[in-house]
């Protein structure tokens, strides 16, 4: 009796690691290039992780970013106020808040965002939410998205009253991976390794009033502009210290796009090793140290996993 106990525990535990391998990296062979480093960062066992950057605009402290991701198997998630149950893949959200002085005005901004990955990283949804705040007027625009193969569907409301929905059309996923814009700086780390590899995501386009006015599917290129790069800038438990200094590489990722005009470039340096006292550590997986999108920084503070 206890011969067979055994045998249906190890056949147990054997379909426990198959399955939680499967919902965290069975990506296709195209989006498996990007994504052939993601089951390291979040297909651990040890939990959610949790980045926290502090936000600048030039010098000054405006606010602070966080991004979470994790591996969820079965499990009940969140995507635009909506509860996805049995869930399998990988979960992104990041939240964002800022004030600042903006034409004599103080202006609060806050963005909440929530996506889902299937077991073989194909975005399924994505959600979201801005609420800005300017002299006692609050205005909330909200995104949600959900994934085909081929199509990216879209619904745009603006205090709860949508305005506009519609699909962009992409490659199919089996000959081009796709992301979503709202996780772009999670997948930055990747990029660092998967060689020419392009991506296609979808990218909002604003009017002069700060509406929607078009959703077009960009393609996304990263390159390596320096290698064995000093990392410096960051904060908290990364700050620059006597004796430790940070290593990685600073990639440029770019968006283009053939209508209406070139995409908007950023840059995020790569933390993936430190030295002090003579010796070189490097750290399990790389971190997005420094992000920077035209003059706003986000420098890395803190990392955590629950």
């Amino acid at each position: 009796m206890k011969k067979k106990i055994l045998l249906i525990s190890v056949i147990l535990l054997t379909a426990i690691i198959a399955v939680t391998a499967a919902a965290c990296g069975n990506a296709t062979p195209t989006q498996s290039v990007l994504f052939n480093s993601a089951a390291e960062v979040w297909g651990k066992s040890d939990g959610k992780e949790t980045l926290t950057y502090d936000v600048l605009r030039g010098e000054n402290a405006i606010g602070t970013f966080t991004m979470t991701g994790e591996c969820v198997i079965d499990s009940a998630v969140i995507v635009g106020g909506e509860n996805v149950e049995h869930a399998s893949g990988t979960y992104f959200t990041s939240a964002l808040s800022v004030t600042e002085e903006l034409d004599g005005k103080t202006v609060s901004t806050t963005m909440e965002t929530q996506s889902l990955l299937d077991t073989g990283f194909k975005v399924q949804r994505s959600y979201r939410k801005t609420t800005t705040v300017s002299e006692g007027v609050t205005k909330v625009t909200e995104i949600i998205g959900t994934y085909s193969e081929e199509n990216y569907n879209y619904s745009y409301k603006v205090n709860g009253e949508q305005l506009k929905s519609g699909d962009v059309s992409h490659s199919a996923f089996a000959s081009a991976a796709y992301i979503d814009n709202d996780f772009i700086y999670q997948v930055a780390r990747l990029l660092v390794n998967a060689g020419g590899l392009s991506v296609n995501v979808p990218y909002y386009n604003y009017d002069e009033n700060g509406d929607l006015s078009t959703v077009t599917m960009e393609n996304v290129s990263a390159a390596v502009t320096v290698s064995e790069a000093t990392i410096t800038g960051m904060r908290g438990d990364f700050a620059d210290k006597d004796g430790r200094v940070w290593l990685g590489s600073q990639l440029s990722v770019s968006l283009t796009r053939d209508f209406p005009g070139s995409g908007t470039s950023f840059s995020c340096h790569i933390v993936s090793s430190y030295t002090e006292n003579e010796k070189n550590t490097a750290l399990p997986y790389a971190l997005p140290g420094i992000i920077k999108e035209g003059d706003i920084t986000y420098a890395l503070t803190s990392e955590s996993r629950a």
